[in-house]
């Protein structure tokens, strides 16, 4: 019998639906209270941020946050991939859409893009009534002068593993984490740890003048 040589269909990678999403827990580094959901969408930007999809999955995101018994309000963590090119009036008409307040919604820009496009959309949803978060950049870090007070309410940074508690002082530390920390604090901003692992992590943080957290720690909290 004549060999058969099999040619294999080239596999393709599973599309991952627009609408799926993830929600992680913030907290209250200091009294251990939930504070915030993070939403970050894992579909592809581009389709996420479509106007439908996008007042879609935060409705979805909302759904779920009240099955969890949380009441808390959600950010939305935007990615830095659609930054330059996403318009503030969609996104505010999705959110109206899905019925989330002005109290309830805060967008997470990139610092690195923030620089790069002069502060444009975070005046635009600011200017229409919504919060502003900053996932902050240690390698351009913007003032946070009076215009900064006026655009964000949350920095949100990578924490130390071992951070020095001494961070925050007036007199302590002047590494450039911590001229952040109290330029953050002149400001007025809540300072959020991205990823905290355990509760003498967090204590460490609390003192180094974080005021949230997120990852295994606040996630523990729900459970």
């Amino acid at each position: 019998m004549p060999a058969t040589n099999v040619i294999p269909f080239p596999s393709r990678a599973a599309a991952v639906e627009p609408l799926a999403f993830t929600i992680g827990a913030r907290v209250d580094l200091r009294i251990g209270a939930l504070a915030a959901g993070v939403v970050r969408a894992r579909g592809e930007p581009e389709d996420v941020f479509a106007y439908s999809n996008l007042a879609r999955l935060l409705r979805a995101a909302r759904m779920t946050w009240r099955e969890r018994g949380a009441y808390t309000g959600l950010v939305l963590a935007v990615p830095s991939s659609i930054h330059s090119t996403l318009e503030a009036d969609l996104v505010s008409e999705a959110a109206n859409e899905a019925g989330c307040t002005r109290q309830g919604l805060n967008f997470e820009l990139c610092e690195r893009e923030v620089v790069r496009d002069g502060g444009a959309l975070a005046e635009e949803l600011r200017a229409r009534g919504w919060g502003v978060s900053l996932r902050g950049d240690p390698d351009c870090p913007l003032p946070f002068g009076a215009k900064a007070r006026a655009l964000y309410s949350e920095l949100v940074l990578d924490a130390p593993e071992t951070p020095d508690p001494f961070l925050a002082l007036q007199d302590g530390d002047r590494s450039p984490l911590g001229r952040r920390l109290l330029a953050a604090q002149a400001a007025g901003l809540v300072i959020s740890a991205e990823t905290v692992r355990t509760a003498s992590q967090a204590r460490m943080l609390a003192m180094a003048g974080f005021d949230r957290g997120g990852g295994p720690f606040a996630e523990a909290g729900l459970r």
